[in-house]
């Protein structure tokens, strides 16, 4: 049984599913009712090592022993915690309205600017990986990311040139390939953690 829950978990991880120790638990005790229903002539009576599918549960303690057994550990991908004010957003479009009929502003004077992230090396957030993973370094978990603010007026005739912010001033890729910052279609600037900062903005 636990074998084929292994090969579950490494099917779930190849397709980037995140697994919890309920999906675990749950998947093991149907993994196993599984095989004693398949398994011809079994009677849990004669083996005391052997438990029926009514006395496996798939408890806390039997995952804790079967993460030992395994080697399966948990990884724990940090991402920025998103939160919005919903109310506060109301009230400023509509103090934000006034403003702009008050003034007299025109669509082509409104500028919008918001800011993607891209972690493009993010694993699943808080998943179980087999015990081999951790010397595999394509599922190393990883947090390289970059920044990308987008700025474009109301009236959709005028983008801002986008500014990436990165961690690295210069990327290896860009010495491999002599490509030169103003080279390409972005405002490059880098900081360690990749923010957005004021700096950045004005």
């Amino acid at each position: 049984m636990e074998r084929l829950l292994l090969i579950w978990i490494k099917d779930r991880e190849i397709v980037g599913n995140t697994i919890t120790e309920t999906n675990i638990c749950e998947k093991a005790h149907a993994i196993f009712t599984g095989l004693k229903e398949e398994s011809s002539g079994y009677d849990a009576r004669e083996s005391s090592a052997e438990p029926s599918s009514d006395d496996f549960k798939a408890s806390r303690g039997w995952f804790e022993k079967f993460k030992k057994r395994s080697g399966i550990h948990s990884v724990v991908c940090h991402g920025e915690a998103a939160s919005a004010d919903t109310k506060a957003a109301a009230d400023f479009a509509k103090s934000f309205e006034w403003i702009v009929q008050e003034e007299g502003y025109v669509e082509q004077q409104v500028f919008n600017c918001d800011e993607t992230g891209l972690i493009w090396k993010k694993m699943p957030s808080r998943t179980y990986i087999t015990a081999e993973e951790k010397k595999l370094p394509g599922h190393k978990p990883m947090k390289d990311r970059f920044t990308l603010p987008l700025c474009a007026n109301a009236s959709r005739d005028f983008k801002v040139k986008p500014l990436l912010v990165y961690h690295s001033e210069n990327p290896r890729a860009f010495k491999a390939h002599n490509v030169e910052k103003d080279q390409v279609h972005v405002f490059w600037r880098s900081n360690l953690k990749a923010w957005f900062t004021k700096q950045f903005f004005i």
